[in-house]
């Protein structure tokens, strides 16, 4: 059983079912699930109490998180570093999610407005 220590808000199982993506109370933790086990748990600028959630690029190498604070921020995968926040939502994020090709993905808001943001190459 793989567990966190919050209140679980977004859950995102990737592409090739091998990595779970869950953003509970203020952190962002990725399950391996061939092994069953945690393999990253970054702390995150924001809690996801009431909304949010995050969403891992198909590479592995980033993830997006958002929620609360209307910012949408892009981390590094293994430090959890910070590497872009973009602003374009009036209303806290409710749901993110990358594209399958990774060149894209898209941000969805209380406001009512879905917003897409390219990838970095």
């Amino acid at each position: 059983m793989l567990t966190v220590d919050a209140e679980i808000r977004d859950m995102e199982l990737s592409a090739d079912k091998r990595m779970l993506t869950v953003a509970a109370g203020n952190k962002v933790s990725f399950f391996d699930l061939t092994k069953m086990a945690l393999v990253k748990s970054h702390k995150m600028p924001i809690h996801f109490r009431e909304e949010g959630g995050a969403t891992l690029h198909p590479s592995g190498t980033k993830f997006v998180a958002g929620g609360s604070d209307l910012w949408v921020r892009v981390f590094d995968f293994e430090t959890g570093a910070e590497l872009e926040c973009h602003k374009g939502h009036h209303g806290p994020i409710r749901c993110l999610r990358y594209a399958p090709d990774g060149n894209t993905y898209a941000t969805g808001s209380e406001d009512g407005t879905i917003r897409l943001w390219k990838t970095d190459p």
